[in-house]
């Protein structure tokens, strides 16, 4: 390999690192996303549990909560996108998070081979460069 054909396999690689970092990032903020929609079906199931008229603590934003009183324990409010909220009983918003993170376990799949390929294809043109001097 001569040296023109070792800068532009260097190029490549960090190319492919670049890439590899990204996906690797988008893996983490899907990752995350995955785990917020588990802890809300957790949340929903819980709910269904308490009591009405049950005293409790109710988040107004992150890290930030008001004391409330359960008063329905069977609907919920639910953000469907573009400012619109609608209400479900829990059973539905439960079945709308299931279909979610479905959804988002392809997504999490597809992700995960590209990475995967990046990954391979990176290692594959290091070992070129590491055989060739």
């Amino acid at each position: 390999m001569n040296d023109e054909e070792k800068q532009q396999k260097m190029m490549e690689l960090q190319i492919m690192n670049q890439q590899s970092e990204q996906l690797r990032q988008q893996l983490a903020g899907l990752e995350e996303q995955m785990a917020n929609l588990r802890n809300l079906e957790e949340s929903l199931s819980n709910l269904e549990k308490e009591k009405v008229g049950k005293n409790m603590y109710t988040p107004l934003s992150s890290g930030v909560f008001v004391k409330a009183r359960l008063e329905d324990n069977k609907e919920v409010l639910v953000a469907v996108g573009a400012g619109v909220v609608v209400k479900k009983n829990v059973k539905e918003a439960r079945s709308m998070l299931k279909d979610q993170e479905k959804k988002m376990e392809l997504v999490l799949m597809q992700v995960k081979g590209e990475f995967e390929k990046y990954a391979t294809s990176a290692a594959n043109i290091e070992h070129e460069l590491s055989q060739s001097q």
